[in-house]
């Protein structure tokens, strides 16, 4: 019986690799034929040991050229560094740059990216035409919002903005992201972070069990499909 059974899995197993890739080309063809707009900006969060192994990053760059086919504009990335050693944070943004930086030598031409590290600099940043992708390694929403402040709260000191002239459009002028994300996706997990806080206010969140470095084709379809279903409602 056991014989059985384990052939029986075996069989079972065949039959989706088999239907795999005919689901694959179905939501494909739903996607496109749809009058509904596919989402202009992605949000990604992941945890640094999705990238520390290399299967994360293979599914990193797949997912962006998926993207990119069905013409999504931006992708912003958020790589969680759990680690609370401040060095040793910056050790392992450091690490994650350098893979990033060699893998995204292989995306399309007409990509642009920025990575912002923990450094709190800008690593690495080329123009794109048509597709750009911003990383942030460990440097999350509220980061970023206090940098914007002081930002602006030096420049009302040095007399270049008048205090009464400081309202959320400036404040979003100074933000290192100015897109606000249409759809966010958090693999392996049940809880978003503090990426992006200001600008996904009214983002959809899309949450799925299945770890990054297993994440497939067919589950970025699924998450272009499903956004095409909501209906969304930006607060109200």
């Amino acid at each position: 019986m056991e014989c059985l059974d384990f052939q029986g899995d075996i069989f079972q197993m065949d039959i989706l690799s088999f239907a795999y890739p005919f689901y694959e080309r179905y939501l494909t063809w739903q996607i496109t034929r749809s009058s509904l707009k596919v989402p202009r900006h992605v949000a990604i969060i992941l945890k640094e040991t999705d990238l520390f192994d290399p299967k994360g990053i293979e599914r990193l760059i797949s997912a962006t050229i998926i993207l990119k086919k069905f013409k999504v504009e931006f992708v912003s990335i958020y790589v969680e560094i759990l680690k609370t050693e401040t060095s040793l944070k910056i050790e392992i943004a450091s690490k994650l740059r350098t893979q990033l930086e060699e893998s995204f030598s292989s995306l399309p031409e007409g990509t642009g990216y920025t990575i912002y590290g923990l450094e709190g600099e800008v690593k690495s940043k080329f123009p794109g035409k048509d597709f750009f992708i911003y990383v942030s390694l460990g440097f999350g929403g509220r980061d970023e919002i206090t940098r914007a402040v002081l930002t602006i709260l030096e420049k009302v000191k040095v007399g270049t903005i008048k205090p009464e002239e400081v309202d959320e459009k400036m404040l979003e002028s100074h933000l290192l992201v100015k897109q606000e994300p249409d759809i966010m996706i958090r693999s392996g997990g049940q809880k978003l972070s503090d990426f992006l806080v200001w600008q996904s206010v009214y983002s959809e969140l899309f949450f799925t069990d299945i770890n990054w470095k297993d994440m497939r084709k067919l589950d970025i379809l699924r998450v272009m499909r499903d956004f095409q279903k909501r209906q969304r409602r930006y607060g109200k």
